[in-house]
C-alpha cells in the first residue's frame, strides 16, 4: 500500500512539475493539478497536506535525485581545479536539460522557514564545494588572491540565473554555454 502511495506521489508530482513550469507556482491552484491528474482535489490532500506541501516534495525530490548526485561526484574529485570544473559543467546541464531545476531555484523562496531550511542546507555544500575548491587553488598558487566568497556567490549566480533567459528549444548550445562559464570563471580565477 505504502509503495502504490509513494508511485501515486511521484505522478502527482509530476504532473504539478509540468504546471508549474507552464503557468508558474503562483498560477497553478491545486485544483489545477487535481484536474491533471484525474483526482478530487479532496483526494489530492491525501498525498500533500497543501500547494506548499507539494512544492518542497518536487524541490526536494529533484535536489535529490539530480542536484546531490552533482555534489557527490565533485566531492570526489581530489583535484580542486577538475573538481570545480566538472561542478559547473554538471550544473550548467543540469539547468539547461529541461528547465525542471527552476523550480528549484526560483520557486524555493516560497517554502516555508522549516522546509527552506531543509533546502538551504544543500545549497550551503554548493558553496563550500566552489568555497573549497578556490581556496586550495589560491594556497597551491594556481589562483589569483580573490575573495573565495565572491567567486562561490559570482559562480553559484551566474549558473543559477541561466534558466531565466536559456532558449530550451536550442539546447544544443548548452555545452558551449557551459564551456562558457568555465572559460569566464578560470579565465578571472587562475594565474
Amino acid at each position: 500500500m505504502k509503495e502504490k502511495k509513494t508511485i501515486r506521489k511521484a505522478q502527482i508530482a509530476e504532473k504539478a512539475t509540468k504546471l508549474f513550469l507552464e503557468r508558474g507556482y503562483d498560477n497553478t491552484p491545486m485544483s489545477a493539478v487535481a484536474k491533471a491528474t484525474g483526482i478530487s482535489k479532496a483526494h489530492l490532500y491525501n498525498y500533500f497536506a497543501n500547494k506548499e506541501d507539494l512544492l518542497f516534495h518536487i524541490i526536494k525530490t529533484t535536489m535529490h535525485d539530480e542536484f546531490n548526485l552533482i555534489l557527490a561526484a565533485a566531492e570526489e574529485i581530489s583535484d580542486p581545479e577538475e573538481r570545480l570544473r566538472y561542478f559547473v559543467r554538471a550544473y550548467t546541464d543540469l539547468l539547461t536539460e529541461d528547465g525542471r531545476a527552476r523550480i528549484m531555484i526560483h520557486d524555493a523562496s516560497r517554502l516555508n522557514s522549516i522546509h527552506f531550511s531543509k533546502i538551504a542546507i544543500m545549497w550551503r555544500r554548493t558553496f563550500d564545494l566552489i568555497r573549497g575548491a578556490v581556496s586550495e587553488l589560491q594556497k597551491s598558487g594556481k589562483a589569483n588572491k580573490l575573495n573565495k566568497n565572491f567567486v562561490a556567490f559570482a559562480s553559484l549566480g551566474m549558473i543559477s540565473w541561466t534558466f531565466y533567459w536559456f532558449d530550451y528549444s536550442r539546447k544544443e548550445s548548452a555545452t558551449e554555454l557551459s564551456d562558457t562559464y568555465i572559460e569566464l570563471l578560470f579565465q578571472g580565477l587562475m594565474k
